[in-house]
């Protein structure tokens, strides 16, 4: 027999655990694991089988990832037996419905003059349908953890308007936000300058309070000593990435990058459907009374969530589709829709609960399309360099099924330029660098940019790659096809040809975009035994 304390809570995490139940479903459509993901599973078995957070074990360190706490995470877990495949699945989706219990907290503390408490749990159903919340639930990437920390830190900052201790938790949750992606710097920067201008305007004082002081004291001690050691290890301020996406480029190369990140928010603001709920959100962030708290969230909701697009526009947004990189500021909408929605039918409870549901049913049809059409089978097309999750699961399917038929045709002193860098150097045990630079310094530092898409900014010259490296396998050039016979390279080889290395192709039974043979070169010298292999 429940007791009554045990039956109100109950009944009030009911709905909550439902949208549980519907974004595990939701991303179960997904249910897939991108090439990008793999170079994390790397650096995080380097990190359990050698205690080196590299690419590369026994060379120098270079930081090819942007997601300390994730790799670190799940490195720990491999220590005790449990693969990434699984864990980094796990851990998102745990993540993803703590961010939903954060959200259904936040929108409690927003609802502060008693209003249906059914709003409480529309956001956090609104995060649940969202195709692109639920795809990033799955996709093996630190996404959810990221954003679980943002709305978390969000969550706590509010409530310490009324209980300023509170705000010493939100300071831990940014700086864990820090840790797991750089962009938490952006949201710290912009959640302290909105403490200061509240301080300065609404509260009419210039001296900061204690707990606003232990809130950054907090941050610091965690994620002052993280970067020195970033710093120390890899010899750079920033992650080896970000000098990927840097560099001397012509006007031309910056307008098209800056064009590639505005179509980027377009596309998911038409996807969610923002392109039409943006006047519902400004009007749930900003036209409550201004000693509400509602009002206090809004004025930071929206100069977040503006400079985060922004922020967006200006690095190209990303290659893959369903707005992963933008993550957080589906929690900052789907908040600021509701309170909007809320605001707008509050004269009538009923207007009220139809107005919630048409909300909930409308957004999860659409989402619900747009969720298989994303997985449809063969719709591998890119939208102006974005991929769909049909194409990211397929890319490294194949890429997989490569490494692992490629395993043990390596030897420990065979050096590769890669292509992506994740599942097939994963599986295959792969020594190597790839030739966009993520895990190489020499090309992320002395390559200038020369493809405005995200994570693919620069593509290293061929002389500039023998150089340097002297690869005894060459992947980056390469072609999967149908027939043996038939190899179409996605370059040039005449300068491979004429530099010591041979073409080799492969039989690989399970590729399933383009064909089983795939071709390859290799030096001349390395003598090369591997199943499939087609004289």
């Amino acid at each position: 027999m429940l007791s009554d304390a045990a039956r109100t809570r109950l009944y009030r995490y009911a709905p909550l655990v439902a949208c549980a139940a519907v974004l595990v479903w939701h991303s179960l459509q997904f249910a897939f694991i991108t090439d990008d993901a793999y170079i994390s599973f790397v650096y995080a078995r380097n990190f359990a089988e050698h205690g080196e957070l590299v690419f590369n074990p026994g060379l120098d360190p270079v930081e090819g990832f942007t997601n300390f706490l994730w790799v670190v995470l799940l490195g720990v877990f491999m220590v005790l037996g449990a693969s990434p495949e699984l864990t980094s699945q796990l851990f998102a989706a745990g993540f993803a419905i703590g961010t939903l219990a954060a959200v259904y907290h936040l929108m409690e503390e927003l609802r502060e003059d008693g209003g249906d408490p059914v709003w409480s749990y529309v956001p956090a159903a609104l995060l649940a349908l969202s195709s692109g919340y639920a795809c990033w639930t799955s996709g093996g990437l630190e996404t959810q953890m990221f954003t679980f920390w943002i709305a978390l830190a969000l969550y706590w900052y509010v409530r310490g308007d009324r209980e300023p201790r509170m705000l010493r938790r939100a300071g831990v949750a940014l700086a864990l936000a820090a840790m797991t992606r750089p962009e938490a710097l952006l949201v710290a920067a912009i959640v302290g300058a909105h403490r200061v201008a509240i301080a300065a305007g609404r509260d009419r004082r210039w001296r900061p309070q204690r707990d606003e002081l232990m809130c950054l004291a907090w941050f610091a001690a965690l994620w002052v000593p993280y970067f020195a050691w970033r710093w120390w290890y890899y010899g750079y301020p920033l992650p080896n990435t970000a000098y990927v996406k840097a560099g001397d480029a012509p006007a031309e190369y910056v307008a098209k990058l800056h064009d590639a990140g505005r179509y980027y928010v377009w596309v998911w603001a038409k996807q969610t459907g923002m392109v039409y709920a943006a006047p519902a959100a400004v009007a749930g962030a900003l036209l409550a009374g201004p000693r509400s708290r509602q009002f206090y969230f809004g004025t930071l909701a929206v100069p977040l969530a503006a400079a985060y697009l922004f922020y967006t526009m200006r690095v190209g947004g990303d290659f893959m589709g369903l707005h992963r990189f933008i993550m957080p500021v589906f929690v900052l909408s789907a908040v600021t829709v509701v309170l909007g929605v809320r605001w707008a039918s509050r004269a009538h409870r009923i207007a009220g609960w139809v107005a919630a549901s048409a909300l909930v049913i409308g957004f999860g049809i659409q989402q619900n399309a747009l969720t298989r059409k994303s997985m449809q089978w063969n719709n591998w097309g890119s939208d102006r360099g974005i991929d769909t999750p049909a194409y990211l699961w397929v890319y490294t399917h194949d890429r997989g099924v490569i490494g692992k038929h490629m395993r043990e045709c390596f030897r420990d002193d065979d050096f590769s330029i890669l292509g992506g860098a994740g599942a097939k150097p994963y599986y295959g045990r792969i020594r190597g660098v790839d030739v966009f630079g993520l895990v190489s310094e020499e090309i992320a530092h002395e390559v200038s940019p020369n493809r405005p898409r995200p994570g693919h900014n620069k593509w290293a010259p061929d002389r500039f790659l023998l150089e340097h490296y002297d690869p005894t396998f060459v992947f980056h050039c390469y072609s999967i096809h149908t027939r043996p016979d038939n190899p179409r390279l996605n370059c040039s080889p005449g300068f491979w040809l004429r530099n010591g290395y041979e073409q080799v192709t492969l039989k690989i039974p399970g590729l399933k975009q383009q064909g089983e043979h795939y071709t390859f070169f290799k030096k001349k010298e390395r003598d090369f035994t591997c199943p499939g292999l087609v004289d």
